[in-house]
């Protein structure tokens, strides 16, 4: 048996050596090659390649069939070339490259070239180049004028749709940003969904600065589509909207497909191109997410100030998280007493839940005995409605628990389960036991000098374990400073948005529980 499964291998590895030989084999004759200057440029030359060759070989691969007991080969002739030399075809390929690359472009390297190419590809070069010639030709023109804005615009007012955007591609692959800023600013003054779609396919496949911004354009259309995102707080999003966009235009075909109906098309795109974007995008809120591994110290500060026409309550409450260089890290916005706590990068004119700069929030349960934390993501039971790589499940960061009456001669204690995206475990944390001081006739615990004022907002958490009252890796410290200042040290094994959310609750919580 052993000794039929190597001849087979052998056998294999000689058929894939003749069928990649056959493919290419006399396929192309001669070729010539001649060289012009393109009009108005002198960086770039056209390079037009007088090709003669063959149709193309017709190779056939066998195919092998193996069971446990046996292996049998099917279709065990050589492979067959199939030349069809009843006529030979010349056939001329244009490409645009710049002097300072003419060096290789010589009559064997191009040859070289050519020879891995099959001849339909030859074919569709024939049949496509010489209006890329002409667009290419156009462009270059463009570049003369670019810095004349007003010029420039005109010029690109006169194109049509489709120009405009092999126009874009080109100068996306030349990498003039002065063309393509003046295209995009033309295509976003009226984008509608269909177009916002074609431009995120093109900024991907030509790795533009903006594809980012259309990825996550895409993103907040599914969530604005599903329902999720109640307000349009972008521009763009907002026109694609206005420009007649229906919930039902974009739909998920399979989990990785994205599917785009329109009045006369149906596009259906494989979302895995999107996949390097998702995988920045998750890499850069990972400075939020992940566990610290060293010691980190922060102040959370409350702001209470009445918002107009809020004259009757104190909400919205605010929440900074500032570093020791009173560097702004997060934001929260409270609404009202037993409403979902918003976190964000960064504060704005609008906080709005699944905007750019949404990182999760905060829910209450059970009367404010119980909080959830959540991460940024689609609910659960929405999980279908997503395609893979344009977003993903939101996760439970956190499950925090009060398990003691409220006294306040004596910090409430609960505990923790801290989602660590490292393990993809849940770790159990625990406030630490404060000792009473009977000569002092309270309660009390060590908090080095982050604790000023004494309140039952001071607390510690530790790392669960058998017995509370031994030492535990410490994850965190909470102390108050005054009545709207609070100083807070993370330790290694929490994050940064762990972190803040914890101290909002502790803040947060005087109140709720009844």
């Amino acid at each position: 048996m052993q000794n039929n499964w190597n001849e087979i291998k052998k056998y294999q590895q000689e058929k894939d050596e003749r069928f990649q030989q056959s493919l290419f084999k006399d396929q192309i004759q001669n070729i010539d090659s001649t060289i012009q200057d393109i009009s108005n440029n002198p960086d770039y030359v056209k390079v037009i390649l007088i090709c003669t060759f063959t149709n193309e070989t017709i190779a056939t691969k066998e195919k092998i069939i193996c069971s446990e007991n046996d292996c049998q080969i099917i279709e065990k002739d050589d492979v067959v070339g199939k030349e069809q030399k009843q006529q030979k075809q010349n056939n001329k390929i244009f490409l645009i490259v710049q002097k300072k690359k003419l060096s290789p472009i010589q009559k064997g390297y191009i040859l070289k070239v050519l020879n891995y190419q099959s001849l339909i590809t030859l074919k569709n070069q024939m049949q496509q180049n010489y209006p890329y010639v002409q667009l290419m030709e156009y462009f270059f023109k463009l570049s003369k004028i670019k810095n004349n804005y007003e010029e420039l615009i005109k010029q690109i007012h006169q194109m049509d749709t489709k120009h405009l955007y092999g126009l874009l591609i080109s100068s996306l692959v030349f990498q003039d940003t002065q063309i393509e800023e003046a295209i995009f600013e033309l295509f976003l003054q009226n984008i509608n969904l269909e177009n916002a779609i074609k431009l995120l396919l093109i900024t991907v496949q030509y790795e533009s600065k903006k594809q980012h911004y259309f990825y996550k354009l895409i993103k907040h259309l599914y969530y604005f589509s599903k329902g999720l995102l109640k307000e349009t707080y972008d521009n763009q999003l907002q026109k694609i909207v206005q420009n007649g966009m229906k919930q039902k235009q974009l739909q998920v075909e399979k989990p990785n497909f994205i599917k785009l109906i329109t009045q006369i098309h149906i596009f259906k795109i494989n979302s895995t191109i999107l996949y390097p974007l998702f995988k920045q995008q998750e890499t850069y809120l990972f400075q939020y997410y992940k566990p610290l591994r060293e010691k980190k110290q922060f102040t959370v500060y409350r702001n209470l100030d009445c918002p107009e026409g809020r004259e009757q309550s104190d909400f919205p409450h605010l929440y900074y998280l500032k570093n020791k260089e009173n560097q702004t890290i997060l934001v929260a916005i409270q609404y009202e007493i037993k409403g979902d706590i918003l976190i964000f990068q960064e504060n704005q004119e609008k906080l709005i839940k699944y905007d750019d700069n949404y990182l999760g929030l905060i829910e209450f349960k059970n009367q404010g005995k119980e909080f959830i934390v959540y991460d940024d993501g689609y609910p659960e039971y929405m999980e279908n409605s997503f395609p893979q790589w344009v977003g993903r499940k939101k996760r439970r960061m956190l499950i925090f628990d009060y398990f003691s009456e409220k006294r306040y001669d004596k910090p409430r204690l609960f505990d923790v389960k801290c989602y660590n995206i490292n393990t993809n475990q849940y770790d159990e944390i625990i406030t630490k036991e404060p000792q009473y001081d009977e000569s002092k006739g309270s309660f009390t615990l060590k908090l080095s000098n982050i604790a000023i004022t004494p309140s039952t907002r001071n607390f510690v958490l530790q790392k669960k374990g058998e017995n509370n009252n031994i030492d535990q890796e410490i994850y965190l410290c909470h102390g108050k400073q005054n009545r709207h200042t609070f100083n807070l040290d993370l330790h290694e094994g929490i994050s940064v948005f762990q972190g803040f959310c914890i101290s909002i609750v502790s803040i947060c919580s005087k109140g709720i529980y009844e």
